[in-house]
C-alpha cells in the first residue's frame, strides 16, 4: 500500500503542496513535509470544478496497519494540490461526475451485505466508500444494510423493481460477494415484468469467490471498484435460468432446513426456477460450496473451497470419493445446419458438472479460459471419476491461467443448454449449486440450464473486453 516519509509525524491535511511524479511514486511536499504516494494506490485527482477548495485534490488509500488480517486498516486520504503533472492529468483527473452517480438524474442505492466473505463490507462502506462519494460531494443516496437473507431480494420486489418499471434510472451499489449479484438477478427476473429500465450494478467485491468481480478485473486491485466507479459504463448482464422438477427446495441454515422456492412461481403450473449470471454446478464443485458454507469454514476466506475439496476427496474413511450418478444432455448449436441439437453423454457417472458464463471464480481459479466477461456464452467443464490425486491436480491446473482444460480427462465446450437426470438416492449427491445457492433436488429429480434471451440488469464496467 502507501509509502509514506515525512518530515514531521502527521497525516496529510488541507495545507497545498506541490507534486512530482519520481518512477512510480508521486511525491507531494510543501515546506513542511513530504509524502510519497505510490501510484498503485492512486484513486483519482478532483479538478477545481469538484473542489471546495482552490486547487486540485488527489484522493489515494493508505494502510494503517501493517497487519494485513486487520480489516478496517485500509483508508481514503486526500492532498490539496497546487498544480498537477501530465502524468496525473491524462491518467487521474476527474472533471466531471457520470451518470450514474448524479443523484438528481439516478436514484442511487447502496447495499452493504454483512454476512458476505469475513464481513469486511461495514469497514470498507465506513473507511473507504463512504469518504470518497462525501469527496465527490454525493451525498443523497439510500443505504442499506442486509439483516437476513431474504434483504436484498425484499429490497428489489420493494423498491428496485418498481422503480424500473416506472422509468427511473437507478444504481445499486453492492458491497458482496456473488451472492448478492444472484440475489437481485433473481429477484428482478422472477417477478413479473413486461418493459423495464434496466438498474445498474456497481459491484464492490467482500466475497470470498468474487467470481463476476475477478471476470471483470475489480480484484486486481484494491482500488480498481472506485476508479471503475468514475471510469466504467453500464453493459447487459447476460443471465441463465435454472429449471427444477417439483421437489427442489433450497438449503438453508448451514445445510439443516430446507426452504420452498415456490415463492418465485409466476403460477402453480410452472416448475421451480431460478437465476444466476456465474455459474450452476453439480459433483464435486457444488458439494464443496455447500459443506464449506458454514461459519466454521467462512473465517478462512477463499481457502475455505480448498478444505472442502479435500475432504469430499479424500473422506476420513479412507473410501474412495463418491461417483455421481445420472444422466446429462447437452444441447448444442450446429453452425453447419444452423440448428440446435441434443448429444446425450454416454457416461452416466461423474465427478465435476460446471456451466459457467465467466471465465474466473476466484482471482486466481480460471475455470473458463475461452469465456469472455458479459458475452452471454455458456460453457461447460466435465470429467468423470478419476483418482483423487487426479481430480486435485486438474483442479490446480485451474489455477495455472486454466490449463485442465487441455488434459485428456476434461470435456470443455460452449452449449446452449444442459440438462441433468439425478440418479442418486441420497440427498447429499443431488446438491446443486447455483451461483452459491445451494439446491436439493428430489429423487429422480432433474434441473435444466439455459441461457436467458434478454438482459433485465446493467453491470458496470470500464474493460473492453
Amino acid at each position: 500500500m502507501t509509502q509514506a516519509r515525512e518530515s514531521m509525524a502527521q497525516p496529510p491535511d488541507s495545507s497545498q503542496f506541490r507534486a512530482d511524479l519520481i518512477e512510480n511514486y508521486v511525491r507531494c511536499y510543501n515546506q513542511w513535509k513530504e509524502i510519497a504516494v505510490a501510484i498503485d494506490d492512486i484513486v483519482c485527482v478532483l479538478s477545481e470544478t469538484m473542489c471546495t477548495e482552490v486547487g486540485y485534490k488527489l484522493l489515494f488509500l493508505q494502510r494503517k496497519s501493517e497487519d494485513i488480517n486487520t480489516e478496517d486498516s485500509t483508508y481514503l486520504e486526500s492532498i490539496q494540490l497546487t498544480s498537477l503533472s501530465p502524468t496525473l492529468r491524462s491518467q487521474y483527473l476527474c472533471t466531471e461526475l457520470p451518470r450514474h452517480l448524479c443523484s438528481h438524474e439516478t436514484e442511487i442505492h447502496i447495499i452493504v451485505s454483512t454476512a458476505s466473505g469475513t464481513g469486511a463490507a461495514k469497514n470498507l462502506y465506513r473507511n473507504i466508500l463512504q469518504p470518497f462519494l462525501l469527496q465527490l460531494g454525493v451525498c443523497d443516496y439510500n443505504i442499506h444494510e442486509t439483516r437476513s437473507s431474504q434483504t436484498i431480494t425484499d429490497l428489489c420486489k420493494s423498491d428496485f423493481l418498481p422503480c424500473a418499471q416506472a422509468g427511473i434510472h437507478e444504481t445499486i451499489i453492492l458491497l458482496s460477494g456473488d451472492g448478492g449479484i444472484v440475489d437481485v438477478v433473481d429477484a428482478i427476473y422472477s417477478a413479473p415484468w413486461h418493459s423495464i429500465t434496466r438498474p445498474t450494478i456497481v459491484l464492490v467485491p467482500t466475497g470470498t469467490g468474487n467470481a463476476m468481480a475477478s471476470s471483470l478485473g475489480l480484484t486486481s486491485h484494491p482500488t480498481t471498484w472506485l476508479k471503475e466507479l468514475l471510469r466504467g459504463r453500464p453493459r447487459p448482464l447476460p443471465t441463465f435460468g435454472a429449471k427444477f422438477s417439483p421437489g427442489a427446495q433450497y438449503v438453508t441454515e448451514e445445510g439443516r432446513a430446507r426452504a420452498s422456492i415456490s415463492a418465485n412461481f409466476k403460477s402453480k403450473y410452472e416448475v421451480p426456477k431460478v437465476h444466476g449470471a456465474v455459474v450452476a454446478s453439480w459433483g464435486v464443485h457444488a458439494a464443496l460450496v455447500a459443506d464449506s458454507d458454514t461459519t466454521e469454514y467462512r473465517r478462512f476466506g477463499a481457502d475455505r473451497f480448498k478444505l472442502a475439496a479435500e475432504e469430499l476427496l479424500f473422506p476420513p474413511s479412507g473410501a474412495e470419493s463418491h461417483r455421481y450418478a445420472g444422466t446429462i444432455s447437452l444441447t448444442r448449436w450446429d453452425c453447419e445446419a444452423n440448428s440446435e441439437y441434443v448429444e446425450i453423454m454416454e457416461i452416466k457417472e461423474h465427478m465435476y458438472v460446471l456451466a459457467t458464463m465467466v471465465p474466473r471464480l476466484e482471482r486466481e481459479f480460471v475455470i473458463s479460459p475461452e469465456s469472455v466477461p458479459l458475452d452471454g456464452r455458456l460453457r461447460i467443464i466435465h470429467f468423470g471419476p478419476v483418482p483423487s490425486e487426479k481430480a486435485m491436480q486438474l483442479m490446480a491446473s485451474a489455477y495455472q491461467g486454466g490449463q485442465h482444460v487441455f488434459d485428456r480427462s476434461v470435456f470443455y465446450s460452449e452449449i446452449e443448454r444442459l440438462k441433468i437426470e439425478f440418479r442418486e438416492s441420497d440427498e447429499r449427491w443431488r446438491r446443486v449449486c447455483i451461483d452459491g445457492r445451494i439446491i436439493a433436488v428430489e429423487c429422480d429429480g432433474w434441473m435444466e440450464i439455459y441461457k436467458e434471451p434478454e438482459c433485465l440488469l446493467n453491470i458496470l464496467t470500464s474493460v473492453e473486453f
